[in-house]
């Protein structure tokens, strides 16, 4: 087996350009580690937030992203005990990156192994985007039965799985987002109706939809005037919750906004569960994969690159180009 591998990595902060190929030493498994040849490997929009420095935890230089990539255990460190042997399929989830890498270090106990009938780019969905859908559902909005939601980003890697798991769990889904073919992917999950948010005022186009009502729960992550427009579109109680502000642009309702209608507004942050509620976050990771692998759940991975054309995935995810799950692949 050769000796060196391919990742891509940054030494300075800055644009797309800043990713860099370069040839490394294949790792060796530290005790309680294992080495994964990586098949798929996730990208999220976090990683242009630690590729400039922008994210809610520092990041170190240099730096290698990817907190999540699929692939086959090659090598195994002391102490690794079944399942975590050598040709067994895993999920390897990286809190501290790596992923970027032909050869991936994990911790075993990061790691999960997958069932043989969900293919490795569908896979990579499973951690970030699967999990935070699934959990913002049951430990968020909780229940949905007979309610009506609003999914922005309906067509991106968490939107296209809210849409699907908040119908499972009995909702009206209507789907925005700012092009036809956005909205037509939002429609192939089961959206009930659509609305798109790059025209003006659209939060009346939503009670139009909606037999002159506003919606019960949002799911945001744009930020700017579609955050303006989507707290318009709540009805008298609703509840917004935001995961997210992709444009950068910090929203500009003026809370008694939320009083005068008894509006709420709930963050969600994805590592807070990790960390302080990890029972929760496993018990999601579960539902998710069970749902893959029944078929049960779509995940669109058409927008992938070879692990060298990292930065063209950077740029066309900061330019709001891409839909359903981004994945880098490595040629065999």
């Amino acid at each position: 087996m050769t000796k060196t591998m391919k990742q891509v990595q940054f030494r300075q902060y800055g644009s797309p350009e800043a990713l860099t190929l370069v040839e490394t030493k294949i790792p060796q498994p530290n005790p309680g580690e294992v080495i994964v040849k990586a098949k798929a490997i996730g990208v999220n929009y976090s990683d242009t937030l630690r590729r400039r420095n922008k994210n809610f935890q520092p990041t170190p230089l240099p730096y290698v992203l990817g907190s999540e990539a699929v692939g086959e255990i090659i090598a195994v460190g002391e102490g690794v005990l079944a399942p975590f042997q050598i040709g067994t399929i895993v999920l390897a989830i990286l809190p501290f990156g790596g992923g970027y890498s032909e050869y991936v270090s994990a911790i075993a106990q990061y790691c999960v192994p997958l069932p043989p009938n969900i293919e490795a780019k569908t896979a990579t969905a499973i951690f970030v985007q699967g999990t935070t859908a699934q959990l913002m559902i049951s430990q968020v909005a909780k229940d949905l039965k007979g309610k009506t939601v609003l999914v922005n980003a309906a067509a991106g890697g968490v939107g296209s799985l809210l849409v699907q798991l908040a119908k499972m769990n009995g909702a009206k889904v209507i789907a925005a987002s700012s092009s036809f073919e956005k909205l037509q992917k939002a429609i192939a999950n089961g959206a009930d109706a659509t609305i798109n948010y790059a025209n003006a005022n659209w939060s009346e186009k939503v009670k139009e939809v909606n037999n002159g009502n506003g919606v019960d729960i949002a799911f945001e992550m744009v930020g700017g005037e579609v955050y303006n427009e989507t707290v318009k579109a709540l009805s008298q109680g609703g509840h917004l919750i935001v995961y997210g502000c992709a444009s950068g642009i910090q929203g500009t309702v003026h809370p008694e906004h939320f009083v005068d209608t008894n509006l709420s507004q709930t963050g969600f942050n994805l590592a807070f569960y990790i960390t302080t509620k990890p029972h929760l976050w496993q018990e999601a990771l579960g539902i998710v994969i069970g749902l893959l692998s029944e078929g049960r759940l779509n995940v669109d991975t058409s927008t992938s690159f070879p692990l060298e054309e990292a930065a063209e995935a950077h740029r066309q995810i900061e330019a709001r180009k891409t839909m359903g799950k981004v994945v880098l692949t490595i040629s065999e």
